[in-house]
């Protein structure tokens, strides 16, 4: 009900009582202590709660007659890596000792790695019908629906970004499709890497959407696939294309996907590689931009329409003097 209970209360006597125990080391030695973390798990599962994040995953997967539902196995993870990150291994000595053990009623013992990994099987099997739809881009899909319902959506501005982590799997592992070598961003081009694209809500930085890619696709190659993903899930919570503007950085800056970019319908707003900015931009003189506000200094800035890719687009060129 929100209410302290207080569970025992002792009195210790005043300041100057407490401080000759210490000193004087006689205080009594407490049998038994134990220690909850409260704060950051209470808070996210409160979260979860109260989104309606937890219901929508509950209603994707079924629940067990007892103990966790995949739902639990989904959420904990995702909390484990917010609170503190590390291996599955880790998480039912991390769980046992948060708020989450007493609230959720499931001992640590259930949240073991092969629990993980088979309560993962349940929610994404790895032998399944590639005509299916996948579970996990429904989830995705609905939960925008949820986001959209609590106006968590912004009808203005998407960010979009790629990434990519490197792993520790073998050369000789077969088994992985998704890990292969590729230009890693963390500078370990020597292991194989999984790539990852996402995409924000630019106003409330609610995740929308999120594709998960083998490691020798480039930034340029997945715009592709992951504007289908995109357009698809504005199409089916009736979101107009029109009434929202993906911004990228430079990397995913090609001919061919300004062509896609333009034939879905959906506004943009990208950065430019200087090789492909024009090149009347490129050769324009610094002290003929307009300088910027003096919260700027040094700053100067302009804006012309000119033929980028083959037609007319709007280009702002700022330089900075620092």
């Amino acid at each position: 009900d929100g209410k302290p209970r207080i569970v025992h209360q002792a009195y210790l006597g005043s300041a100057e009582r407490v401080a000759d125990l210490v000193k004087n080391r006689t205080a009594p030695v407490p049998l038994a202590a134990s220690a909850r973390d409260l704060g950051l798990p209470g808070a996210l599962w409160l979260a979860a709660q109260e989104t309606g994040v937890f219901e929508l995953l509950q209603s994707l997967w079924p629940t067990p007659r007892s103990g966790p539902s995949p739902a639990h196995y989904l959420l904990l993870a995702a909390i484990h890596r917010i609170c503190l990150p590390g291996p599955k291994t880790e998480v039912a000595a991390w769980y046992a000792g948060t708020i989450l053990e007493s609230l959720w009623g499931l001992p640590a013992e259930r949240f073991t790695s092969e629990a993980f990994w088979d309560s993962f099987e349940r929610v994404l099997p790895e032998k399944t019908d590639p005509l299916a739809p996948d579970p996990l881009d429904e989830a995705q899909v609905r939960l925008l629906g949820l986001w959209k319902a609590k106006q968590k959506v912004s009808h203005r501005l998407l960010a979009y970004d790629t990434t990519n982590f490197h792993t520790y799997i073998a050369s000789t592992n077969g088994r992985s499709e998704l890990a292969q070598r590729g230009h890693n961003k963390q500078g370990r081009h020597n292991l194989r890497q999984i790539g990852l694209s996402f995409v924000l809500d630019g106003e409330h930085g609610v995740s929308l959407c999120h594709h998960v890619y083998r490691g020798n696709v480039g930034d340029v190659d997945e715009l592709s696939p992951a504007l289908q993903r995109i357009t698809a899930m504005l199409d089916r919570n009736q979101i107009p294309r029109n009434s929202v503007t993906l911004v990228f950085d430079k990397g995913t800056a090609a001919l061919t996907n300004t062509i896609e970019l333009d034939q879905a319908g959906i506004g943009w707003v990208s950065a430019l590689p200087w090789n492909q900015a024009p090149l009347s931009l490129r050769d324009k003189p610094v002290d003929q931009l307009t300088l910027c506000s003096s919260q700027q200094p040094g700053v100067r800035a302009t804006a012309e329409t000119l033929l980028v890719h083959g037609k007319p687009y709007l280009c702002v060129l700022k330089y900075s003097s620092s």
